[in-house]
């Protein structure tokens, strides 16, 4: 299916949706809790009178478990909602002994972004990771529903397709929910490697990212919303 349809749709649904939540998550790795997380998004107008909305991921080790697992990450992604793709990305990520520090700027009339003091130019459309969260809790899928999308991480593009398997009952702490698994593969049929992988259920009544796994440095994190606030 064209993205642009699905674009169209979303700007339609997003305005008249105040986005301002915060999400909160117990985060396990090998079926082990060892790390909170929170999804936090706001809406807002910037002084070109664009509406913006801010994505914040924060994940944090528990202090029992911080030796053994140390996560502290944080990710800032300003939005821009009358396109879904990213203005912004600031990330402060602490994974074991990997650290990464960098700011991404992106043009999106001149088809290009800059990475640190890297510029990249790139085709078509592009969208950040954690927006895609959001997207897609604009969509309401089908069965043979896939979606062609351009994914932007740091300084790498990478074409991928995303299905939506047929929605499941699953069970949290929050209780049972009927949702859709929302999972991507490469354009190229490549695996991925190290990180970049997103997979998310998202409810079928209320659009709400119940579980989400994360593919990151150390291996898969995964998310379960325990709380809305």
């Amino acid at each position: 299916m064209k993205i642009l349809f699905f674009l169209i749709f979303s700007v339609i649904f997003a305005k008249d949706k105040s986005w301002d939540e915060m999400l909160l998550y117990n985060a396990s790795f090998g079926g082990v809790d060892v790390a909170t997380a929170t999804l936090k998004s706001k809406k807002f107008k910037n002084i070109q009178n664009q509406d913006i909305l801010r994505i914040e991921f924060k994940a944090k080790s528990k202090p029992s478990l911080k030796y053994i697992f140390p996560i502290n990450d944080k990710i800032i992604i300003d939005i821009d909602l009358n396109t879904w793709q990213p203005l912004k990305v600031d990330k402060k990520i602490r994974e074991g002994g990997y650290k990464q520090n960098s700011i991404s700027t992106y043009n999106h009339k001149n088809k290009m972004f800059i990475y640190k003091e890297d510029s990249i130019s790139y085709d078509g459309e592009i969208f950040n990771p954690y927006s895609l969260i959001y997207y897609f809790r604009t969509l309401d899928f089908s069965s043979d529903a896939n979606y062609e999308i351009q994914v932007v991480d740091n300084k790498k593009v990478t074409p991928l397709k995303f299905f939506a398997d047929k929605k499941v009952k699953i069970k949290t702490v929050l209780g049972k929910f009927y949702a859709n698994k929302i999972w991507p593969k490469k354009m190229n049929g490549e695996p991925f490697k190290n990180a970049g992988k997103i997979t998310m259920w998202i409810s079928d009544k209320d659009k709400l990212p119940i579980i989400i796994n994360l593919k990151m440095k150390f291996g898969s994190l995964n998310l379960e919303l325990a709380k809305i606030n």
